[in-house]
C-alpha cells in the first residue's frame, strides 16, 4: 500500500533453514522521488535497515507476469562490502566493469542481474555499500551455476575477492514480487 510507483519485495525462499542468519530476512526495494521514499522509510513501523542506492541492470528480463503476482524463478540477494583501502569510485568501477562481465560469462546465465551502490543510509544501524540480486528462472539453475562448473566459480571468486570483502558477504535465496503502477496490464 505505499505511494510510490514501483515497490519489490523478496522473501526468503527457506527462512529457517539456515545455520547462520543473515543480519537480513527479506529485502524490499521501493522506488520513487528521493522525499517520498526518505518519508516512508522515517515512518516505516518496522526495524528497518534502508539506504539510498544508485541501482545497475547489466541484465534485465522482461516482465510478461501481472503486478502483483510472484515472478518466476528464484533470487539470491546479497550484501556486499568493498575491499578495505578501496575508495567507493573504485568499488564501484570493477563492480560494473570487469566483474560484470565475468557474472554474465558464466555457462548458466543469470536471468536477472542488479547491482546497488550504497549512496546514503537512510535508517538503522548496518552499514553496507551494496547489493546484489541475481534473479534464475529456476532453483536448479542458480545451484547450477556454482556446482556444476567449479572453474567458473571459482574465476567469479577470484575476481570478486579483487574489489569486495567476500567474508563479508551475506546472502538469502528469495522468492520476489514487484508491484509496478508504471506498466499497463
Amino acid at each position: 500500500s505505499l505511494p510510490l510507483p514501483r515497490r519489490a519485495i523478496s522473501l526468503p525462499v527457506e527462512p529457517d533453514s539456515q545455520a547462520s542468519p543473515p543480519d537480513f530476512s527479506s529485502f524490499i526495494e521501493i522506488w520513487g522521488d528521493i522525499d517520498a521514499l526518505k518519508e516512508t522509510v522515517s515512518t516505516w513501523p518496522y526495524a528497518v535497515n534502508a539506504w539510498r542506492v544508485r541501482q545497475f541492470v547489466p541484465l534485465a528480463y522482461e516482465q510478461t507476469w501481472p503486478s502483483g503476482e510472484q515472478s518466476p524463478g528464484v533470487r539470491m540477494v546479497s550484501s556486499i562490502q568493498r575491499r578495505p583501502g578501496m575508495s567507493l569510485s573504485e568499488f564501484e568501477a570493477h563492480w560494473r566493469g570487469p566483474h560484470t562481465e565475468v557474472a554474465k560469462s558464466y555457462t548458466v546465465p543469470v536471468w536477472h542481474y542488479n547491482q546497488n551502490v550504497v549512496l546514503e543510509k537512510l535508517r538503522g544501524e548496518i552499514s553496507v555499500d551494496g547489493f546484489v540480486g541475481m534473479h534464475f528462472r529456476t532453483a536448479e539453475e542458480m545451484a547450477a551455476r556454482w556446482r556444476d562448473y567449479p572453474a567458473e566459480a571459482a574465476r567469479g571468486a577470484e575476481d570478486a575477492a579483487k574489489f569486495m570483502a567476500t567474508e563479508e558477504t551475506q546472502s538469502i535465496t528469495a522468492l520476489e514480487t514487484v508491484w509496478d503502477t508504471r506498466v499497463d496490464r
